[in-house]
């Protein structure tokens, strides 16, 4: 093989090197890899869509249950309205037949009622307190109500329920009230139950009850938009109509839907509204009380679901373990085949099923018998100098080596430009290598088919002479350096050099003992003025 073949084997070699033994991930990890990102995706994808078929599930659940409930709470408060009018309009009947109620009649009446009502009051049409009970709440018989809802009940005449308001008492209370109506159809006055929103009342004794300890509660509003009625006793009176389910529920809908309070907490709130006093009931939970069950179900499902993973990523790696197997077994073949040649009978025959692998298997021995032959050739071709042509190092360690195993006498002469340096220095290393290369071709020039040639290193350069005594091997670097002195070398120069000569066995019967003997001796022509040369002395006997 000629030497300018040497680029296009050396590119082939990368190419082929590149292709089979460049490091990555196996195909072994890369399919279980994917099998068990593929468990893990569907697995993901199964608990995401439980968890949210399961969250629209509760939220549906608590939206419903809400609802019903305030609708419940709705009809029985409605029920219990009916009541207390009844129970005030049987009173106001009592009162028409009494010109001056009994105090202690009126006490009796009163201690049925507490159920109901915190106080009963009997007023005339001039608003004067005719009758009260109990007499503790900071009013007396004489005194004249003052309030717009009794100027109301005087001016109507009629039942009615009053929304909230502050007494002279200074108590937020509601109003259910009678008209009392005498036997000749003349109106006398009405007859007052009170409920005090801010203390022990019949709502709070109704509502309190929806508490289950997730934080679930019930308020209650009037048509305006205020609070008659929360477990938090400090919000009663306060305005929340800017909430969106307030503002639905007194305007006459009943509903459920999820709402951010006037907190700005997150609830599932139900909703329904109370014909008879314009009230609105809303019961609402928590919205993150759902958090709790969800977690619980994913829990659940992965503790169910690790044996069948495990097992499932078994059996994958299983799989992609017999898959990749006999390709893992040929790259890992072929990456120790690039270190060096193998013969062809010794490719392993992959047997698969699988039509890709058995035909990869086909390319990859052609591809390795071809790569034999060219490490073969290349294995040659580096022994070879890339800038002068010579042999290098390598092939004169070898070539030495074996003459000295075979007992062949031989010279050994090592050359060195005199001010070589200097070359470089003045003319540059460009003008520096092509002198290399002028000294390789005189050399070759003057040498025979039996003689190699070599670059040592540097600007070291020698000459392995076959058979050759230390006379005809002065006679050969003599001839070579008083050529050099007279031709014009490409500094536009004449050059000059050194040598130091040993031979084979007489100065040494090894590489290292000779090859030192003649450094002494290219030494010593260097030390004695240089162009010259020198014979290493003999070895004392």
């Amino acid at each position: 093989m000629k030497l300018h073949h040497l680029p296009y084997i050396l590119r082939r070699r990368d190419a082929i090197l590149k292709y089979f033994i460049k490091k990555g991930f196996t195909l072994r990890f890369t399919i279980s890899l994917l099998v068990i990102t593929a468990i893990l995706l569907t697995m993901l994808t199964s608990i995401t869509s439980a968890v949210q078929v399961n969250r629209a599930s509760l939220i549906s659940n608590y939206l419903n249950k809400n609802e019903s409930y305030a609708k419940k709470l709705a009809s029985n408060t409605n029920e219990l309205l009916i009541t207390m009018q009844e129970n005030i309009r049987a009173i106001a009947k009592i009162s028409e037949r009494e010109d001056v109620m009994d105090i202690q009649l009126f006490d009796d009446l009163f201690q049925e009622n507490t159920q109901y009502f915190n106080s009963i009051v009997v007023a005339d049409n001039n608003r004067i307190i005719r009758a009260l009970s109990p007499r503790t709440v900071g009013i007396s018989i004489g005194d004249k109500l003052t309030s717009e809802q009794s100027k109301m009940a005087v001016d109507t005449k009629k039942p009615f329920i009053s929304e909230p308001y502050r007494a002279t008492t200074g108590r937020l209370i509601i109003l259910v009230s009678a008209p009392i109506i005498d036997k000749s159809g003349h109106y006398k006055g009405f007859v007052g139950g009170t409920i005090y929103l801010e203390e022990k009342n019949v709502l709070s004794n109704m509502l309190k009850e929806h508490f289950f300890g997730d934080g679930s509660y019930v308020f209650v509003v009037e048509k305006s938009g205020d609070l008659i009625f929360h477990p938090n006793q400090k919000r009663i009176g306060q305005s929340v109509v800017q909430n969106d389910v307030v503002g639905k529920v007194i305007q006459g809908q009943s509903g459920s839907q999820r709402v951010t309070n006037s907190e700005g907490n997150r609830f599932l709130a139900g909703y329904a509204y109370e014909p008879s006093s314009s009230w609105g009931i809303i019961s609402q939970t928590p919205a993150e009380v759902i958090d709790k069950p969800l977690y619980n179900l994913v829990k659940r499902m992965l503790l169910v679901s690790l044996p069948f993973l495990l097992l499932i990523l078994l059996l994958g790696w299983w799989i992609a373990n017999r898959i990749a197997k006999p390709l893992h077994t040929l790259a890992q073949f072929s990456d120790e085949a690039t270190l060096r040649p193998v013969p062809a009978e010794n490719i392993p025959d992959i047997r698969s099923y699988y039509y890709e692998v058995r035909l990869l298997s086909q390319s990859v021995k052609i591809a390795l018998q071809n790569m034999n032959q060219d490490l073969t050739h290349l294995r040659n071709e580096v022994k070879i100098d890339e800038l002068t042509g010579l042999a290098n190092r390598r092939a004169f360690d070898g070539m030495m080596a074996g003459w000295v195993e075979s007992n062949i006498p031989f010279a050994l002469i090592l050359i060195d430009i005199d001010h070589f340096k200097h070359v470089n220095d003045t003319y540059g290393h460009v003008v520096g290598d092509d002198v290399l290369r002028y000294l390789a071709r005189i050399m070759q020039l003057m040498s025979t088919e039996d003689d190699l040639c070599f670059r040592y290193g540097g600007e070291e350069f020698g000459i392995l002479v076959k058979h050759c005594g230390l006379g005809r091997a002065k006679d050969i670097a003599d001839r070579l350096r008083e050529q050099l002195a007279v031709t014009k070398s490409p500094t536009g120069a004449a050059i000059t050099l050194s040598a130091g000569i040993a031979a084979f066995p007489v100065h040494g019967r090894s590489v290292k003992q000779l090859v030192k003997k003649a450094d002494e001796a290219l030494y010593q022509s260097k030390k004695d003025g240089r162009n010259r040369t020198t014979v290493s002395k003999l070895t004392d006997p």
